[in-house]
C-alpha cells in the first residue's frame, strides 16, 4: 500500500554542474535528520549552515524550512540548497540515508502532495505538464489545470448534470403519482444536457491536442508538393523534395510553433495506386498516421483530386490548391489556394491552422491527457444510452446513467484510487518532483 510514513529524498534540480543544486527531504522525520546531521536547532525558516559531508569536508549551504502542513508535501520538509556539483549532492543524499532518510521514487513527492489533500489528481498531472510543455499554450493550459481550472470545468458540468439527476431521483419516490406530465421536462432536460456535454466534450479534445501538441497529416497524391510545404512551414529543409514520384516512402515529422501552439506535422507519403511493396507500406503509414490527426491538410494540384483521397469527416480538415505560381486557381470552398515553393498565401494556411484553437478562450486553458478523455468517453457513453423511449420506460436505469456519468467525471480529479492507478500515473514524474 502506499504510505508515506517515510521520510524521502532526492536532488529536485537537473542533474549535472550548475550553480546551485537543491535536495528535498520530506517526512515526519525531516527536521530530526537535519538536526541530527547539522547539530542544528532550526529556529529560523531559512539559515546558512555547514553541513559535514566527511570527516574533514564540510559545506557550506542554505536550509529552507516548511513545516508540516504548510508544505508542498503537506509534510515537513526541509529543501537543502548546494554548490550544484554532483559529487556535493551525493555526499548530501547519503549523509540523509544513513540518518534514517529512504530515496524518494519517482514523483512521490507530488504523489504525498494527493496523498495529504494539498493537490488533487487532476492538479498532479498538471504539475509535469508544467514541467514538460514546449509552448506557451500547453504552459498556460498546465498553470490554468494546477490552479484548479479543469475541477471548476468538470464541476460545472456535473452541476447541470445532478439538475437532471435530482428531477429523475424525485420522481421515482413518487411512482405512485401520474407522473407522466413530468416525463416530457425530463426529456427536455437530458436533451439540454446531452448538447452541453457535446460541446464540453469537443473543448476537451481540443485542449487536449493543445497539452499534447497539435498534430497535423499532410495528405495527398505524389509530387502535390507536401514536403514542400512542411518545408515552408517549419522554415527550413526537413523533408526531401524531388520531382520523382514516391520519394517520401516513410512518415516524416518535424515541427514548429505557430502563435504560441506548438504543432507536429507528418509528412506522408503520395496516396495513389502503386504495384511497388515499398511505396505502398508507405501508403498504408500515411493512413495510420491520418487516423491519429488533430488536423488534416489535404494538398492537390486539382480540386477533383480531393476525391481520390481518404477524407475523414471527423477531423479538422483543410482543402488546400498548391502551385498557383504556375497557373491560376480558385480556392477550393473553405480552403485555400497558395504555391508552396514560392510561399504565397502561406501565411493565410498558418492563421487558419491556429484559428482552430485560438478560438478557444486562451485564459481558460486546461491540461487534458489521455485519462481524462478515457473517462468523458465513458461518460458520453453512459448519456448516450438515455433514449426518449427509456425515460418513458424505465427511469431507474436512467437515473444509473446519470449516476455513473457523474462518478466518470469525478474520478478526473477524485477517483476512487487504486496504488495501481496512482503508480501508473506518478512514474511518469521525474525523481525529486
Amino acid at each position: 500500500m502506499l504510505s508515506g510514513k517515510d521520510t524521502i529524498v532526492a536532488c529536485s534540480s537537473p542533474p549535472g554542474r550548475g550553480a546551485i543544486s537543491t535536495i528535498r527531504l520530506s517526512g515526519n522525520n525531516a527536521l530530526s535528520i537535519i538536526q541530527k546531521i547539522t547539530k542544528n536547532k532550526l529556529k529560523k525558516q531559512i539559515s546558512v549552515v555547514k553541513f559535514p559531508l566527511d570527516a574533514d569536508l564540510i559545506e557550506k549551504c542554505v536550509l529552507t524550512i516548511f513545516r508540516s502542513p504548510n508544505s508542498y508535501t503537506g509534510e515537513d520538509l526541509v529543501e537543502i540548497s548546494t554548490h550544484g556539483n554532483p559529487y556535493i549532492v551525493e555526499k548530501v543524499i547519503n549523509k540523509c540515508l544513513k540518518s534514517g532518510a529512504k530515496i524518494a521514487k519517482p514523483g512521490e513527492f507530488t504523489l504525498r502532495a494527493f496523498l495529504n489533500n494539498k493537490l488533487s489528481l487532476d492538479q498532479s498531472e498538471a504539475v509535469i505538464e508544467i514541467i514538460n510543455a514546449n509552448s506557451k499554450a500547453s504552459l498556460r493550459a498546465a498553470q490554468n489545470s494546477l490552479d484548479g481550472g479543469l475541477k471548476a470545468k468538470i464541476s460545472k458540468i456535473q452541476n447541470r448534470l445532478r439538475e437532471a439527476r435530482v428531477l429523475v431521483e424525485t420522481l421515482i419516490d413518487f411512482v405512485d403519482e401520474d407522473i407522466n406530465i413530468y416525463i416530457e421536462e425530463v426529456a427536455l432536460k437530458i436533451d439540454e444536457f446531452k448538447s452541453f456535454f457535446t460541446i464540453f466534450n469537443e473543448d476537451m479534445i481540443a485542449y487536449s491536442s493543445i497539452s499534447s501538441d497539435v498534430k497535423v497529416v499532410v495528405i495527398g497524391p505524389p509530387n502535390s508538393g507536401k514536403s514542400t510545404l512542411i518545408n515552408a512551414i517549419i522554415g527550413k529543409k526537413v523533408s526531401i523534395v524531388n520531382e520523382k514520384q514516391g520519394t517520401t516512402r516513410d512518415v516524416v515529422t518535424s515541427s514548429c510553433l505557430i502563435d504560441g501552439i506548438r504543432f507536429v506535422f507528418n509528412d506522408t507519403a503520395g496516396i495513389r495506386k502503386t504495384s511497388d511493396k515499398i511505396e505502398e507500406e508507405g501508403i498504408k503509414l500515411s493512413k495510420k498516421a491520418l487516423k491519429k490527426a488533430d488536423v488534416v491538410i489535404y494538398l492537390a494540384d486539382n480540386e477533383s483530386d480531393f476525391n481520390k483521397l481518404p477524407i475523414i469527416k471527423s477531423k479538422k480538415n483543410i482543402f488546400v490548391l498548391n502551385k498557383i505560381d504556375l497557373c491560376k486557381k480558385k480556392a477550393p470552398r473553405g480552403g485555400f489556394a497558395i504555391s508552396a515553393k514560392t510561399k504565397k498565401n502561406l501565411k493565410l494556411l498558418k492563421k487558419a491552422l491556429a484559428q482552430n484553437f485560438l478560438k478557444l478562450n486562451q485564459e481558460e486553458l486546461l491540461s487534458v491527457n489521455i485519462r481524462h478523455l478515457d473517462l468523458i468517453k465513458k461518460a458520453r457513453k453512459n448519456i448516450a444510452l438515455i433514449t426518449p423511449a427509456l425515460i418513458s420506460s424505465n427511469l431507474e436505469l436512467v437515473a444509473e446513467n446519470l449516476r455513473n456519468c457523474d462518478e466518470l467525471l469525478g474520478e478526473i480529479y477524485d477517483p476512487i484510487s487504486s496504488d495501481d492507478m496512482l503508480g501508473k500515473i506518478f512514474n511518469k514524474f521525474c525523481i525529486g518532483k
